[in-house]
């Protein structure tokens, strides 16, 4: 029998999901087990690496899908953020499961 007294909504003896909140420990969690293991805290959480060679090189790791692609824009989506990439004669030179590169004349690179 449910209190009548309690805020949340009855659930159904055989429901598997669980009501959990987001911790504030997850980030401790994240560097104690980067740590103790060696591996960058980036690398664990799937998060979106970029790296920029000067104004013709773009390289993404960690990408879900490629969104727009024209030779002005390039729109990539990673798990927590878009990146728009614009600029002229822009190329993809390679993309893989979880890393891309584009290149061409880079005017800017804006996180939304």
């Amino acid at each position: 029998m449910r209190n009548r007294g309690s805020m949340h909504p009855p659930r159904h003896k055989h429901s598997k999901k669980l009501n959990t909140v987001p911790s504030h420990n997850e980030p401790v969690i994240a560097d104690a087990l980067s740590k103790k293991i060696h591996i960058s805290e980036d690398v664990l959480a799937r998060a979106p690496i970029v790296m920029g060679y000067g104004t013709h090189r773009f390289c993404i790791e960690n990408y879900r899908n490629i969104i727009e692609y024209t030779q002005d824009l390039i729109r990539i989506q990673t798990k927590t953020v878009r990146i728009h990439i614009t600029g002229k004669n822009l190329v993809i030179a390679y993309f893989r499961d979880d890393s891309m590169c584009v290149v061409g004349d880079i005017f800017s690179v804006e996180y939304h």
